[in-house]
C-alpha cells in the first residue's frame, strides 16, 4: 500500500474517531441538562464533524508544541476559528443561528464566547497527552486490509449520512426566510395593538413568541387598563391578536422529519438575523408603551383634577 495513501486512511480514522467521540460527549450533556436523550448533531449518524476537525487538529499539529500552554492557547483559538467559520457557513447555506451565545459574555457576534475558548482549550490538552497516545498505538496495530477496511466503510457511511441529511433539508432555508417575514408581519399586527395591550412592551424574545401564547399571556390586559382609566370603559372591543404561537404551530407542520430531528437536536435553532427583527420590534413597542402610558397618565391626573 502506498505510503501517502496509508497516512491518508490514518488520518481519516483519527477524524472519525473524534467524530464519534465528540457526539458522545455533546450529546450526554445535553441529554442530561434537558433530561432526554438529545442526538446531538447535523447528520443522523453518532458523529460530530467539527470535534473530528478539531481532534485532528490536536493529534496531528498539536503535538508538536510540546507545551501544554501553548497546546491550551493554540487549541483554543484554533477551536473557536472553527466554530466561527462553521457557524458562518451554515447560516449562509441554510438562512438559520444553529447556536448562538449573544447572552455569553465576551462573545463574538454570537458565534463564539470565552468559556468556550477554554472548553475548547481543555478538550485539546486531554485529545494531546490522553486519548491520542492510545488511539494512534491502537490505529498502528491494524493490518493494511483492516485499516482500508474501517476507512473505506465509515467514510462511506458518513458521505451517506451527509447526502441523505441535505437532501432532507433541501426546503429549510425557505422556511427560515418566510418564518422570519411572517414573524415581523404579525409583530407588527400586534404592536398595533399596544394602546389597548400594554403589556406586549415586554415581549422582547423569541422564545416568548415561540414557546408561549401571547392571547393566554394578554388575556385580562384591556380589562385592567379600563379598570386603571374609566374614560377608556367605553372603547369598542379590538380585533383579536393575531396567535404567534399559532405561526409557530403552522411552521412545525411544514417542517420534514430530518428538519424536526435538527430542531430537537439544536434547540437555538433560529432564522437568521432573527435578533434584528425582534430589536427593531422592541423599539417600537418601547416607544408606543411609553406614549401609552403617557396618555394614561394623563387622562387619570385630569379625573382626580375634576
Amino acid at each position: 500500500m502506498p505510503h501517502a495513501i496509508h497516512q491518508l486512511m490514518v488520518a481519516w480514522t483519527y477524524f472519525f474517531f473524534y467524530c464519534v467521540g465528540g457526539w458522545v460527549v455533546e450529546s450526554t450533556y445535553c441529554s442530561v441538562a434537558e433530561r432526554h436523550f438529545i442526538n446531538r448533531g447535523f447528520l443522523n449518524g453518532p458523529y460530530l464533524p467539527i470535534y473530528g476537525c478539531g481532534g485532528i487538529a490536536s493529534a496531528l499539529l498539536l503535538s508538536r508544541i510540546g507545551s501544554p500552554l501553548g497546546v491550551f492557547l493554540t487549541g483554543g483559538a484554533l477551536s473557536c476559528l472553527l466554530e466561527y467559520v462553521t457557524s458562518y457557513v451554515m447560516e449562509r447555506m441554510y438562512h438559520a443561528r444553529w447556536w448562538d451565545y449573544s447572552d455569553k459574555p465576551l462573545n463574538l457576534q454570537g458565534r463564539i464566547w470565552a468559556g468556550g475558548f477554554l472548553q475548547f482549550g481543555c478538550c485539546c490538552l486531554l485529545v494531546t497527552y490522553v486519548s491520542q497516545p492510545p488511539l494512534a498505538v491502537a490505529v498502528a496495530s491494524l493490518s493494511g486490509t483492516q485499516l482500508a477496511a474501517l476507512s473505506c466503510l465509515s467514510a462511506t457511511l458518513m458521505l451517506s449520512d451527509l447526502v441523505v441529511t441535505h437532501v432532507g433539508i433541501a426546503g429549510l432555508r425557505a422556511k427560515m426566510d418566510s418564518l422570519k417575514q411572517e414573524t415581523a408581519a404579525r409583530l407588527d399586527s400586534v404592536r398595533e395593538l399596544l394602546p389597548s395591550r400594554p403589556e406586549l412592551a415586554r415581549v422582547k424574545d423569541w422564545s416568548q413568541v415561540m414557546e408561549a401564547s401571547l392571547r393566554r399571556r394578554l388575556a385580562g390586559a384591556r380589562d385592567r387598563l379600563r379598570e386603571a382609566t374609566p374614560e377608556l370603559r367605553g372603547m369598542p372591543n379590538l380585533p383579536q391578536v393575531p396567535s404567534l404561537d399559532e405561526l409557530a404551530s403552522s411552521f412545525s407542520s411544514r417542517l420534514t422529519d430530518q428538519e424536526l430531528r435538527l430542531l430537537r437536536a439544536f434547540p437555538s435553532l433560529r432564522p437568521s438575523d432573527y435578533r434584528r427583527v425582534f430589536d427593531e420590534y422592541y423599539q417600537k413597542v418601547q416607544g408606543m408603551a411609553r406614549a401609552t402610558a403617557e396618555r394614561v397618565h394623563d387622562a387619570v391626573e385630569e379625573r382626580r383634577g375634576e
